[in-house]
């Protein structure tokens, strides 16, 4: 009997690393795509959110005014250059949606627009929120998350205007 069982005692073991490496690759594979494709989430959402403030900045110190009469842009066309421009998207000129929240002195909302022509600063000492949502194209995991080929990117900035 026991002649039999050392008979049956692999004694090549020149193949084992590559059968290793067939067991393992799919969850290494995988676990590179999903670390791969987290830092590139956290990526555009960090450079949507500099954007958003790069933009607001523009904004409160009236240099978007100032860009949009010698440029003879619309104002929307200046939020999609002052936020596309700065985050290398390219969805995100068909996908931005842009909204700005007025708040009365009691922090109620007293005015709200996601109509791009309307885009403009508020009085002297008025609280506003500027919000912009951006749809950025997934790969696997966040369709697994997210259950769409597309997550929305949501940013957004809170200020009171200048005295």
């Amino acid at each position: 009997m026991i002649s039999r069982i050392r008979s049956f005692v692999i004694r090549e073991k020149s193949g084992v690393a590559a059968i290793e490496f067939g067991f393992l690759a799919p969850a290494f594979f995988t676990l590179m795509i999903a670390i791969f494709e987290i830092c590139y989430f956290v990526y555009m959402s960090t450079s949507t959110q500099r954007a958003v403030e790069k933009a607001v900045f523009d904004l409160r110190t009236n240099f978007a005014a100032t860009v949009v009469q010698q440029r003879n842009l619309t104002v929307e066309q200046w939020y999609r250059e002052a936020i596309c421009g700065r985050i290398g998207m390219t969805t995100c000129e068909d996908t931005l949606q842009v909204t700005i929240e007025r708040y009365d002195q009691d922090m109620n909302r007293a005015w709200s627009t996601s109509d791009p022509s309307q885009l403009t600063l508020a009085p002297r000492e008025t609280v506003m929120r500027v919000e912009a949502v951006v749809e950025m194209p997934t790969v696997m995991f966040t369709n697994l998350l997210f259950g769409d080929n597309a997550a929305r990117l949501t940013s957004g900035i809170t200020f009171m205007t200048e005295p």
